[in-house]
């Protein structure tokens, strides 16, 4: 007998046996119990969550013989002919192939004709939103008004292509994506039903990589049979899915975490070499940063990781050397780095080039010793003895935080920590050109600060530039084209937080407005009488223009 691939093996043969779908199985169990059953139902979801085998375990409960508890006998006439592709009463079509009008209206002329031997005439459609328009407005009629006979199951992957008019006379269920452990369990019944041993952290990689669909995931375990039938061991996994060995992709986030430039630019080397691609290393890097950061802001993790409890340690380990903003920022760092790799000409080079770059940047920041100078400051500040704190050479503070009145108000975060105390007196007259001359000098630490507390902000504000300053309203300008930006600005809860930035930054309490810049006008506007007369003599002349000015 020639192999038979394991998902079509394995098929659910009743409801029960469909995984992770129990708000779905269940009414249509309870539809059949009842006796309440729709003329035209629906069933939407990504591919491989069990669409086509409910429809067929749907068919043949409505026409079983013998139903157990809504759930079809498999064992009576009706129930085998259908199984075996023999019964002429459920029809299962393709939509894709089969999308045009004639396709249709051939369908709609056998409709008429009762079942053979079946109490239902079953029609399953899959993926239905292949049709064209002629042919749903060709089905609609038959979807409107159909024989007591018939029955349709739809089934589609992109529910939002099928018209309004269509889903309105169907009964629309959403199959979920399977949940990673109920996957795992499943992968394991299979591997003790064939004899086959297994690895834990196989079959969770195996699940992770498919994506909640379980039919991708027995695709997957179908292939390591394939390559190696004694066991299905994690390495196995590894070189088919071309994915990176996780305590590799940890190694590497270990030297990230470090700082460690040399080693990480090693280790992506040796990566790169074994012919991994830089989009599944760059994805499964993210993915362990990721995991870091929910142990570190959660506690319970089982639902969330879909990792064994043993590298739920290592990693838990690996987050305490690193604090949440910093998790946060190396997870933008290289989602960036991913999203402009795929576009790359040179796609490594690129690559080495961000990871330096993100190392270099904050190698350069001691970021402890600055919050320690900071928390001095700030007791230094609420003893009243800063003035002596002010007097202090520069050089031996290293670029303490930001103006006094600032860190008085509320605390200081690190990359806010580059403005010399020199400044603070820079504001004591608090003029509108003292303010203009601040913000434009200090704009780049603003823009740190803002992005410190509101990343997204910051990446709005940055686009505006300060126009002036009338009586301590500070103007910025919006260039046309960022329409969207000047908008976002204004949001009053935007605006504020800006505005609190801003009094911190200038020890002032001042007003924030935020407009679109004008277009120049080509041609300057006269002021005066005497200017027009000046420009009409250009044009024509001193000899036919007179000027007359009256008393």
């Amino acid at each position: 007998m020639s192999h038979q691939a394991i998902y079509r093996k394995f098929r659910p043969k009743i409801f029960d046996d469909v995984l992770g779908q129990e708000h779905v199985t269940r009414t249509l169990k309870n539809q059949i119990l009842s006796d309440n059953i729709a003329h035209a139902y629906l069933f939407s979801g990504i591919r491989g969550t069990g669409k086509t085998s409910t429809a067929k375990i749907f068919s043949r409960a409505v026409n079983c013989l013998n139903n157990h508890d809504g759930n079809p006998c498999n064992q009576c006439e009706i129930c085998r002919s259908i199984l075996d592709e023999t019964n002429m009463d459920v029809i299962e079509m393709d939509a894709a192939s089969n999308n045009g009008v004639e396709d249709i209206r051939e369908l709609r002329d056998k409709v008429k004709f009762l079942p053979v031997k079946s109490r239902y005439k079953v029609y399953i459609i899959d993926e239905v939103h292949m049709l064209s328009k002629g042919a749903f407005n060709a089905l609609l009629k038959t979807l409107e008004e159909p024989p007591e006979h018939l029955l349709f199951i739809l089934a589609t992957t992109e529910p939002q292509k099928i018209p309004a008019t269509i889903l309105s006379r169907c009964q629309r269920f959403d199959l979920k994506r399977i949940n990673s452990g109920v996957i795992v369990e499943s992968m394991k019944n299979i591997c003790d039903e064939i004899g086959i041993g297994y690895e834990e952290k196989a079959l969770k990689l195996i699940a992770a990589n498919s994506e909640g669909a379980m039919r991708d995931a027995q695709s997957i375990l179908d292939r390591c049979l394939a390559f190696n039938d004694d066991k299905i061991d994690y390495d196995t996994v590894i070189n088919l899915l071309g994915t990176v060995n996780y305590q590799v992709v940890l190694e590497a986030a270990g030297y990230i975490l470090d700082r460690d430039i040399k080693n990480a630019m090693v280790i992506v080397d040796n990566i790169l070499n074994m012919g991994k691609e830089i989009a599944f290393f760059l994805d499964e890097l993210i993915i362990c940063f990721r995991n870091m950061l929910i142990i570190k802001t959660t506690k319970s993790t089982e639902n969330i990781l879909r990792i064994s409890e043993d590298e739920a340690e290592e990693l838990k380990g690996a987050s305490d050397r690193a604090s949440v903003d910093e998790l946060v920022g190396i997870i933008e760092a290289l989602s960036t780095a991913q999203s402009e790799c795929k576009r790359a000409l040179n796609p490594r080079v690129l690559l080495e080039t961000k990871l330096i770059k993100m190392l270099h940047t904050v190698n350069s920041l001691n970021i402890e010793e600055l919050v320690s100078r900071v928390a001095e400051l700030e007791d230094k500040i609420k003893n009243n003895s800063f003035t002596n704190v002010a007097q202090q050479p520069v050089s031996d503070m290293r670029k303490p935080a930001v103006k006094t009145e600032k860190l008085a108000t509320r605390p200081v975060k690190a990359p806010e920590s580059e403005q010399p105390v020199q400044r603070v007196k820079q504001f004591e007259n608090k003029s509108d050109e003292a303010i203009f001359n601040a913000v434009i000098n200090g704009w780049q630490n603003i823009l740190r600060t803002v992005r410190s507390e509101n990343a997204g902000l910051q990446a709005i504000i940055r686009e505006s530039k300060l126009s002036e300053v009338v009586n301590k309203k500070l103007i910025f300008e919006f260039d046309p084209k960022f329409t969207f930006h000047i908008s976002a600005a204004n949001q009053p809860k935007n605006r504020q937080k800006f505005k609190e930035v801003l009094d911190g930054f200038l020890s002032e309490n001042c007003e924030v407005e935020f407009i679109m810049k004008k277009e120049e006008s080509s041609a300057k506007p006269k002021q005066t009488i005497e200017d027009v007369y000046e420009d009409v003599i250009s044009q024509f002349g001193e000899e036919i223009v007179e000027f007359k000015q009256e008393d």
